[in-house]
């Protein structure tokens, strides 16, 4: 059945541990489920973008102008960005229980959209996940049903994972959130030197 059959990879492709990961982590220690929730929505929002450009052919389009190499550049410096704030100003309290306003949910949403489309690995999977629809499903609903419901199991996973994330705060100390803090931002440094290297290969 394609429903299932997409959710299913919906819920694997969730629970791979990438930036995308790391990014809702933070968010959601930060500024609670509704926090991580506005990055889930962003981190949907690109999938959705990035569906739409794989399935009516402007992929090849995209890396024919933009080259696959500068969103890979774009990434590795988003990332970069991102390690580096995490691990210099890390926020583990009160931060947390304030109000969130227009601009905060704005910049939340913004990065989850962000860290997500930049990441060329994200083209490639949705490329895969597009031509498994096209000769499995066909071109038909039961390809868009496949389709919509990998969106679903993404989506549903990311807001569980926002909605648990800040529950880890009742046997964290500010002192050991501050070392997560700090862990996730050598983590996202991790991940930036990868696709740095990743943008090199394809430029050589």
């Amino acid at each position: 059945m394609p429903f299932w059959e997409g959710f299913g990879f919906g819920l694997a492709t969730s629970f791979l541990i990438g930036p995308v990961f790391f990014t809702l982590l933070k968010a959601s220690l930060d500024h609670g489920a509704r926090g991580g929730a506005f990055v889930a929505t962003g981190i949907i929002a690109s999938d959705i973008l990035v569906l739409m450009i794989c399935r009516t052919g402007a992929n090849g389009l995209l890396k024919l102008h933009i080259g696959e190499g500068f969103l890979a550049v774009m990434a590795g410096i988003i990332l970069l960005g991102l390690g580096v704030w995490y691990i210099m100003k890390p926020q583990p309290g009160p931060e947390a229980e304030r109000r969130l306003g227009r601009a905060d949910t704005l910049q939340l949403f913004s990065t989850g959209f962000l860290v997500n489309f930049v990441n060329p690995f994200v083209f490639m999977v949705w490329t895969g996940f597009t031509l498994h629809a096209a000769t499995v499903h066909g071109h038909n609903n039961d390809g868009v049903v496949f389709l919509g419901a990998i969106l679903l199991g993404i989506f549903i996973t990311d807001l569980i994972k926002a909605w648990y994330a800040p529950k880890l705060k009742r046997w964290l100390s500010p002192r050991n959130l501050k070392a997560l803090y700090r862990v996730i931002g050598v983590v996202m440094l991790v991940f930036s030197l990868r696709v740095f290297m990743h943008a090199a290969t394809t430029w050589n």
